[in-house]
């Protein structure tokens, strides 16, 4: 499946659920976060919504000179070894993986995906997978982007739950990609997808 098409279908799942959840709890968040007027636009690594698609890879090109991101085996994604944690547990030595995603045009960036592994994953290992790996990116995410919690949101076709955060016109979601080792994260700038949703 393409990257596009993989775009298409996460986009519209996460629409799907988010106006099929409680829409009272996450309309009214979605609402007051955007009559703040806050801009959040600034991501990581000098990388920012609003930024054109020429300077995303440009940005990237510098990184993987400095040796600081490299290509990744899941394409398009773009390979970024996280710092090490302080601790003395290799075991928690983490991956994230991320690639912009662009307006109709190709030409701005309006969001970024992400996924997230733990480099010591092993399918016996239950420290390491992806329902501990959530919480262990939902932290981290708080901490990166400070501001509102994660709500949780239920899922109507399984079990699963999507969590949602919102703060000003910057949205993340997260969720795990499978029952094992990966969990993949969306950052929206909600003054370009709102609409399109």
């Amino acid at each position: 499946m393409s990257s596009k098409m993989i775009a298409k279908v996460f986009g519209t799942f996460i629409f799907m659920v988010l106006m099929g959840c409680s829409e009272s709890k996450y309309t009214s968040m979605v609402k007051k976060e955007l009559a703040s007027g806050v801009i959040h636009d600034s991501l990581f690594l000098g990388l920012r919504l609003g930024q054109t698609r020429k300077d995303f890879f440009e940005i990237c090109w510098n990184l993987n000179r400095e040796k600081k991101v490299t290509h990744s085996e899941i394409f398009p994604f773009v390979k970024y070894p996280l710092p090490k944690k302080t601790t003395s547990d290799p075991e928690k030595d983490m991956t994230m993986l991320f690639y912009g995603d662009f307006d109709e045009g190709k030409t701005i960036m309006t969001g970024m995906k992400l996924q997230f592994y733990y480099d010591a994953w092993a399918i016996w290992s239950k420290p390491l997978q992806s329902d501990q790996l959530l919480l262990a990116v939902k932290d981290s995410l708080e901490k990166w982007y400070p501001g509102n919690d994660f709500i949780r949101v239920s899922l109507k076709k399984d079990s699963t739950e999507l969590l949602v955060k919102v703060d000003g016109n910057r949205r993340i979601t997260i969720k795990p990609l499978d029952d094992n080792r990966i969990v993949k994260a969306k950052i929206d700038d909600l003054r370009y997808v709102l609409d399109k949703e």
